[in-house]
């Protein structure tokens, strides 16, 4: 049996530590592409997470039974807008403010000169401010989340949001039923528009 010569086992030794190291390196570049890769992940949520957090928010004017968008405007949480009419059998003007929360409407205050038949009454925080009665606080969310209105031609009728003013009496308002909807998305100004 022959022994194995110096050159031998330390060509042997070479080898196996060349097999180590190449190992070592190769478990470096897995763990590097590894960190990479979830870093670039992470980005990529983070940035999906803070689009959608960051949608912009519409308030919109639809036809109630087409759901026909019929005017948009960008709002902010928390902006509060009114709608003016003059009360059918009253004849006294009538302002209502609601304020956007989330995708949901609420209503805040209700301006009249009246207690009479159909007008709004609902609060506990009520103050005589010239000759209206002035319900403050009333922090209720409207019904379904949505404002529904159907504005008369006989008398003005509008919507008052920032500083725009959207006479719902003329056309193409008038006459319909029109719901006041809050949306928030990219796309035509809002996620979903439709129903």
């Amino acid at each position: 049996m022959a022994c194995p010569s110096i050159f031998t086992r330390v060509q042997q030794r070479t080898t196996m530590n060349n097999k180590n190291l190449q190992g070592t390196g190769s478990k470096k570049t897995l763990f590097s592409r590894n960190v990479f890769l979830a870093l670039i992940g992470g980005t990529v949520i983070g940035i999906v997470v803070a689009l959608y957090v960051c949608r912009p928010t519409y308030l919109i004017l639809a036809e109630l039974e087409s759901g026909e968008i019929l005017h948009r405007t960008r709002v902010e949480d928390g902006e509060r807008f009114a709608v003016t009419y003059i009360h059918s059998v009253e004849r006294s003007p009538v302002k209502e403010i609601f304020e956007v929360r989330g995708e949901a409407v609420y209503t805040m205050e209700s301006h009249t000169e009246s207690f009479g038949a159909g007008m709004p009454y609902e609060g506990d925080d009520v103050e005589i401010e010239d000759g209206k009665f002035i319900i403050r606080n009333i922090d209720r969310k409207v019904h379904g989340g949505s404002l529904k209105v159907r504005p008369s031609s006989v008398f003005p009728h509008h919507v008052r949001v920032g500083g725009e003013v959207i006479t719902i009496s003329e056309p193409p308002y008038a006459e319909k039923n029109l719901e006041i909807r809050i949306v928030r998305g990219y796309f035509k100004g809002g996620g979903n528009i439709g129903r």
